[in-house]
C-alpha cells in the first residue's frame, strides 16, 4: 500500500501540492487528473521518492519512503516510476533495454524474465529493433516492461507509477496501455498510479480517480461518483462534455429554484433529449459530427447556451427551432 499524509511541496513562493492524502492499495488503479500546472507531476515525484515533501510524508507497506535528502540514491527499489519522456537507452535494442534492468540475475532467469514481459507488453515483434525504428506506444511499453522487470520475491508488493502514460499517443496505442496496465495490476499484483490531463483515460480504467486543483486533491471517488457529481465547474469540465449554467437561467429550463441567480448546475449532454413535445427549447446553432454520435450546440436564450449529444442527427439543422426534455435532475456545483 502507496500512502501520502498531507504532503505539501513548496518551490519558493509556489506552493505545488497542498497537503494531499493519498492512499493506493495493492491491485488498485488509482489515475489522478488536474490540469497543466496543477501539481500532478509533482506529487508523483514525492509519491516515489524523488522529491522532499516539506509537510507531511509518504509511506510504502508502513515504511517511511525517504526522500533525495536521507538516500544517496533517491527512490525505493519496489516502487517503479516511468516517465514522460520514456528514458531508454538509444543505441541498443528493445529487448536489450529491458534486459539492463535485471543485468546482475542469472542468464537463464533475464531470458524467462525478458521472455515474459515481451509478450506482456506486446513487444515481441520489435524485440530486436532501436528505440529509433519504433512507435511512439511500443516506446511507451518497453519503458513499462523496465520498469517492472526486476520482480521482488513472492508476496513482496510493488507500485507502478506512470506519468502521462497515454500522452502523444494514437487511438490504438492509448487501448494497449490502457490494456497492459490492467493486465499488469492482475499480473503483477501492483499498486498503480498514473496522472494525466485527459480524463478519458483516467474514467475508463481507473478504480478511484482523483481531481488536482492548484495543487489540492479537491475531489477522490469512483470514476461514475465523481463524474456524474463533480464538487466544481472545474472538476465538471475536466471530467467531460458539461454544460454550466447559471441559476437564473433555470427557469427557462422548466426548473423553479430558491438559490442565488450566479449559482451554477452541471447537466451533462446525455442528460438533453431532443424532442418536438419538449418541455422547453431553444435553435440549433452548431452541429459536430463525431462519428456513432453528434454534438449538437442549441441556444436556449441570449445569454445560455447547450450542448446535447444524439446518435440520431438526421433531419437536424443549424437555425432549426427544436424541444428538449432533462432527464434526470440537475446536479448544483460549490464555488471554486
Amino acid at each position: 500500500m502507496l500512502q501520502a499524509e498531507r504532503v505539501s511541496k513548496y518551490f519558493g513562493d509556489l506552493m505545488a501540492v497542498r497537503s494531499v492524502t493519498l492512499t493506493v492499495k495493492s491491485g488498485e488503479v488509482v489515475g489522478l487528473v488536474g490540469a497543466s500546472g496543477s501539481g500532478k507531476s509533482t506529487l508523483l515525484n514525492l509519491m516515489a521518492g524523488l522529491l522532499d515533501s516539506d509537510d507531511g510524508g509518504v509511506s510504502f507497506n508502513n515504511e517511511h519512503i525517504q526522500g533525495p535528502s536521507e538516500r544517496l540514491v533517491a527512490g525505493h527499489p519496489q516502487i517503479k516510476l516511468v516517465h514522460q519522456e520514456y528514458q531508454l537507452m538509444p543505441n541498443i535494442t528493445i529487448r536489450e533495454n529491458i534486459v539492463y534492468s535485471i543485468r546482475f540475475y542469472e542468464k537463464e532467469y533475464q531470458e524467462y524474465r525478458v521472455k515474459q514481459l515481451l509478450a506482456l507488453c506486446r513487444l515481441e515483434h520489435v524485440a530486436n529493433r532501436l528505440p529509433k525504428q519504433v512507435s511512439g506506444g511500443e516506446k511507451q511499453r518497453t519503458a513499462i516492461a523496465r520498469a517492472i522487470a526486476e520482480k521482488p520475491a513472492d508476496g513482496v508488493p510493488t507500485a507502478l507509477l506512470l506519468d502521462e502514460p497515454f500522452s502523444h499517443l494514437d487511438s490504438a496505442n492509448r487501448d494497449l496501455i490502457r490494456e497492459l496496465i490492467l493486465d499488469l495490476v492482475r499480473n503483477e499484483k501492483t499498486a498503480c498510479l498514473f496522472v494525466t490531463h485527459d480524463a478519458a483515460d483516467a474514467l475508463s480504467i481507473s478504480d478511484r480517480i482523483g481531481i488536482l486543483q492548484s495543487g489540492r486533491l479537491i475531489q477522490l471517488d469512483t470514476p461514475q461518483q465523481v463524474y456524474r457529481f463533480p464538487h466544481n465547474a472545474y472538476v465538471a469540465q475536466l471530467t467531460g462534455l458539461a454544460n454550466i449554467i447559471r441559476a437564473k437561467h433555470l427557469p427557462s429550463m422548466g426548473i423553479q429554484h430558491s438559490f442565488h441567480p450566479n449559482a451554477t448546475v452541471c447537466v451533462r449532454p446525455e442528460q438533453l433529449e431532443i424532442n418536438d413535445r419538449g418541455l422547453f427549447g431553444g435553435i440549433i446553432r452548431r452541429i459536430f459530427f463525431k462519428g456513432h454520435y453528434s454534438e449538437v450546440q442549441i441556444e436556449l436564450n441570449r445569454y445560455a447556451k447547450v450542448t446535447v449529444v444524439t446518435d440520431k442527427p438526421e433531419g437536424l439543422a443549424v437555425g432549426q427551432l427544436v424541444g428538449l426534455n432533462l432527464l434526470g435532475g440537475v446536479h448544483w456545483l460549490r464555488d471554486g
